[in-house]
């Protein structure tokens, strides 16, 4: 199999997203609110599911309007020699880029689809995926070209 020359990616694809660790945070508190609610309002149904649905919808709500006027999104480009991050804010575009020589250690999670890279300077830099799939693409290449240095 030929592997790419390059690997870029944009985060987030979708106009309205919720990381996989927020989703989880949520339904705990979901299920929280559900069950404090139902003891003690004396054991009402209705009351525990309408307090978790205004919860839920006041979060949705919430994460969309900050969603949008922040408008956030970061775009990545891997190539065998260096890491281009661009991150864009509303208006604000910042650059970095990180040398593969550079980085000391690299840490991928492919269950809540981040990562991060550590460069022998002391530097985090901070990695999101949309996919799994992403996510070992990125894992090969990078243990591909880091064996090179």
């Amino acid at each position: 199999m030929v592997q790419p020359t390059k690997l870029s990616w944009k985060f987030p694809v979708k106009e309205f997203f919720l990381l996989r660790l927020e989703i989880l945070f949520v339904v705990i508190l979901a299920i929280l609110i559900f069950v404090f609610s139902f003891f003690s309002l004396e054991q009402t149904w209705t009351l525990a599911i309408l307090f978790t649905a205004i919860f839920l919808g006041l979060y949705f709500l919430i994460s969309f309007v900050v969603q949008k006027t922040r408008a956030a999104r970061n775009e990545y480009q891997l190539t065998p020699k260096h890491l281009d991050i661009i991150k864009k804010i509303r208006d604000i575009t910042n650059r970095e880029r990180v040398h593969l020589k550079d980085i000391k250690h690299h840490k991928l999670d492919k269950l809540f689809l981040g990562g991060y890279l550590l460069t022998h300077k002391g530097k985090r830099h901070v990695l999101f995926f949309n996919t799994k799939a992403e996510v070992e693409k990125f894992e090969s290449f990078i243990k591909k070209h880091l064996k090179k240095k």
